[in-house]
């Protein structure tokens, strides 16, 4: 008895959605847009945060915190465009180890974005801040982002490497002003730091023993009118992030408590970015005002 005959078979084809899938992808098209955040805290001055994916060197996604003032729902606040300050974190610190002061800071009115860098270093994508700049300016349509921020009344800072980094971003051009917290300008820009047009803060820990006073305050003096040096006394490394946990490890105590050294940085941080971001300079004197402070201005 002879075989039956074979059926042809068709060959597999798969969806052309699933071929499509990582093109999407790579191409940004499924990159979320959120239209609320996650409340952080309620009050009189709710705050809420969003993760945004922003699309970087064509290939790569930049992970970008947005915190930010908010209802009850975590929506943003109705009215007129909001400040802005693109914060970047210090070598090997997450950027949500500094959430607490995100959360500070919005809670006075700003927007807050905290862009994550490749192997936790800013200067492994130094442009990183830049992108984040343009997710703040051009925001994903329909995101709660859209008319959210004043592009004309954008930050950028950062804590130790990340304010190296923040430094040659203000030099690039974009920002209103530049703050550095426990940090100071990249040895690479001196050619250019004089030719700095904003406004800019020097923000330094009294006992501070990874970035030590002596050299905060030598590399500060070279940041051009209008300037601000600030130290914060009793204060070390890792106060300016949510734990000074590493400085107790390293031998180096706090002489103030955490919970003070964070509302010092706080006021000196939102008062410098008041000044600065509605051209008043750096705002010297009413820095002076906060307790526990030294201010130098230039």
């Amino acid at each position: 008895m002879s075989p039956p005959p074979s059926t042809p078979r068709t060959p597999f084809r798969p969806p052309l959605l699933s071929l499509l899938g990582p093109w999407l992808a790579l191409a940004g098209c499924a990159l979320p847009a959120p239209e609320a955040g996650t409340l952080l805290r309620s009050g009189p001055s709710p705050v809420a945060e969003a993760l945004f994916q922003v699309r970087a060197r064509h290939t790569d996604l930049v992970p970008v915190r947005v915190v930010f003032p908010s209802d009850e729902q975590g929506r943003p606040v109705q009215g007129a465009p909001l400040p802005a300050l693109v914060f970047l974190h210090g070598g090997l610190v997450p950027p949500e180890d500094y959430l607490w002061l995100a959360e500070a800071l919005a809670a006075r009115g700003f927007v807050v974005a905290l862009p994550s860098h490749p192997l936790g270093l800013a200067l492994s994508a130094p442009d990183n801040g830049h992108f984040t700049r343009a997710l703040l300016t051009s925001p994903p349509e329909g995101s709660l982002l859209q008319g959210l921020v004043d592009p004309a009344r954008i930050a950028v800072a950062g804590h130790s490497l990340g304010g190296v980094v923040s430094t040659s971003l203000a030099l690039d051009g974009g920002f209103a002003a530049l703050a550095l917290l426990a940090s100071f300008p990249n040895p690479s820009d001196e050619g250019r730091l004089s030719s700095l047009p904003v406004p800019s803060l020097s923000l330094a820990g009294e006992l501070d023993c990874s970035a030590p006073l002596s050299r905060v305050r030598d590399e500060a003096s070279r940041l051009p009118s209008p300037s601000v040096f600030v130290v914060l006394q009793g204060v070390t490394h890792y106060q300016f992030t949510v734990s000074d946990r590493q400085d107790v490890q390293a031998g180096c105590p706090a002489a103030t408590p955490l919970a003070e050294a964070h509302a010092r940085t706080t006021e000196v941080l939102s008062r410098f970015l008041r000044a600065a971001l509605s051209g008043q300079g750096t705002g010297a004197d009413d820095l002076r005002q906060v307790p526990g402070t030294e201010v130098t201005a230039r």
